[in-house]
């Protein structure tokens, strides 16, 4: 009878001990499951917070690379390509002479350059822009900074009636590469009302100049007599004394 009972007390404390150690051995797993998985978390986070970083950088740069490459690309063709011009300006000769000017301000060669004239403008009585030569035929080439100036008109003639006029232009070129352009000009002759010169043109005092000593070598070539004003060294010395005594006078005048 004793022998049964230690035999019943000892299977149910190694039954005990062994939900003990199950219970045990549960916690420490989950602990160690526990304690993995955070690693393993923070690693991915790591991982991806790396990877983030690194796709952001790559976007940046390839942004940044697009954009240099644009501008880049865009700076060659304005390397390249042409701008025709037209404008209006006073003559060098005469402020009342109208020319008009055609350039090329671009950097690249303009090709079959064709005008249209959409407002005309008469120039002389029954002559028209429409009528010269540059306008009606246009230009197969045009040089980069190339530029054409001619007569356009003079304001002399009829200024009332032509400062109320615009004259309206349409340009039509191609660059090297077949790339078509145009442009409308709006020409308005009343920014030439109040237009005031000072002083003679260059060109013109140059011409009165060369008429001048036209004038003097043909009254030589001629045997003609040139009036001529001549002063004997005397004269010159007296006039210097004059001017001597003139100046000590004025020094020695007081002052009102």
């Amino acid at each position: 009878m004793t022998s049964q009972i230690w035999r019943l007390i000892y299977m149910h404390a190694k039954y005990k001990s062994a939900i003990v150690g199950w219970i045990c051995g549960f916690i420490v797993a989950t602990i160690i499951f526990f304690d993995s998985f955070n690693h393993v978390k923070t690693t991915l986070l790591e991982l991806l917070n790396s990877n983030t970083a690194m796709a952001s950088a790559t976007i940046f740069y390839a942004f940044l690379t697009y954009i240099l490459v644009s501008e880049t690309t865009k700076m060659r063709q304005a390397q390249t390509e042409p701008e025709i011009s037209i404008t209006i300006q006073p003559s060098e000769e005469w402020i009342n002479f109208i020319d008009i000017v055609i350039e090329n301000v671009g950097l690249g060669s303009a090709r079959n350059i064709r005008f249209e004239v959409i407002s005309d403008f008469e120039c002389e009585k029954g002559k028209f822009v429409s009528n010269i030569g540059y306008i009606k035929n246009g230009l197969d080439y045009f040089a980069p900074k190339q530029k054409l100036i001619f007569f356009l008109t003079s304001m002399v003639e009829n200024f009332e009636e032509k400062i109320t006029k615009r004259l309206e232009i349409k340009v039509i070129y191609q660059d090297k590469t077949n790339k078509s352009y145009d442009h409308i000009f709006k020409i308005d002759f009343s920014q030439l009302e109040g237009l005031i010169q000072s002083g003679n043109p260059p060109l013109y005092m140059i011409a009165e100049e060369i008429k001048k000593i036209k004038e003097d070598i043909h009254l030589i070539s001629t045997g003609k007599r040139i009036e001529v004003v001549a002063y004997t060294k005397n004269e010159i010395e007296e006039e210097k004394k004059e001017q001597k005594k003139l100046l000590e006078r004025l020094k020695k005048k007081p002052l009102e």
